[in-house]
């Protein structure tokens, strides 16, 4: 178990590492050089589109790990006082029905993704499938329901046995 944890979290940390640097990045030195040009009447054709497609990868790629790192929106003032076990109990069942949302919102977002492309819409100033804009979105749910699926399973057995189980991330102060 240890060995897929630590798997899971290269590869979810290397997405969040792509998609956080080398996209942030593109899109700083994409906005910077269109702001530039316009001072001299010139622009870029499509930056904005460009921009939102990368953060949209952005997104897509960090969200497993938001949820792997345990970095996600947390409410721990209900959980702080609890026991343990109960504690651990009931961030085992968020992500349980983190992992439900992820998967259904994946499963919604495909569907939506497949009307539009059936429809073929394009948009306004590149003429890029809209498609596209669909396809992070949907991995980043996708993986993030796989992930917390993963987690489930392995902090499951903590909840039964009482003892806690020292992943990767935790020792980075994660889940």
């Amino acid at each position: 178990m240890r060995r897929l944890d630590r798997l899971v979290g290269i590869a979810v940390g290397g997405l969040a590492y792509l998609g956080g640097l080398v996209i942030l990045l593109a899109m700083a030195a994409l906005t910077t050089v269109d702001v530039v040009l316009r001072q001299f009447g010139m622009a870029i054709p499509g930056s904005w589109e460009m921009v939102t497609f990368a953060m949209r990868w952005m997104i897509g790629l960090t969200l497993p790990y938001a949820f792997w790192a345990g970095q996600h929106v947390a409410v721990e003032s209900f959980t702080e006082p609890l026991p343990d076990r109960a504690r651990r109990a009931c961030i085992l069942l968020g992500s349980a029905l983190g992992a439900v949302a992820m998967g259904i919102m994946a499963w919604r977002m495909w569907i939506r993704a497949s009307q539009i492309l059936a429809q073929g819409t394009r948009t306004s100033d590149l003429g890029m499938l809209v498609f596209y804009n669909w396809l992070p979105l949907i991995l980043g749910c996708a993986l993030s329901c796989l992930v917390l699926v993963f987690l489930v399973l392995r902090d499951g057995a903590s909840v039964v046995t009482g003892r806690e189980y020292e992943s990767a991330a935790a020792k980075g102060g994660g889940h």
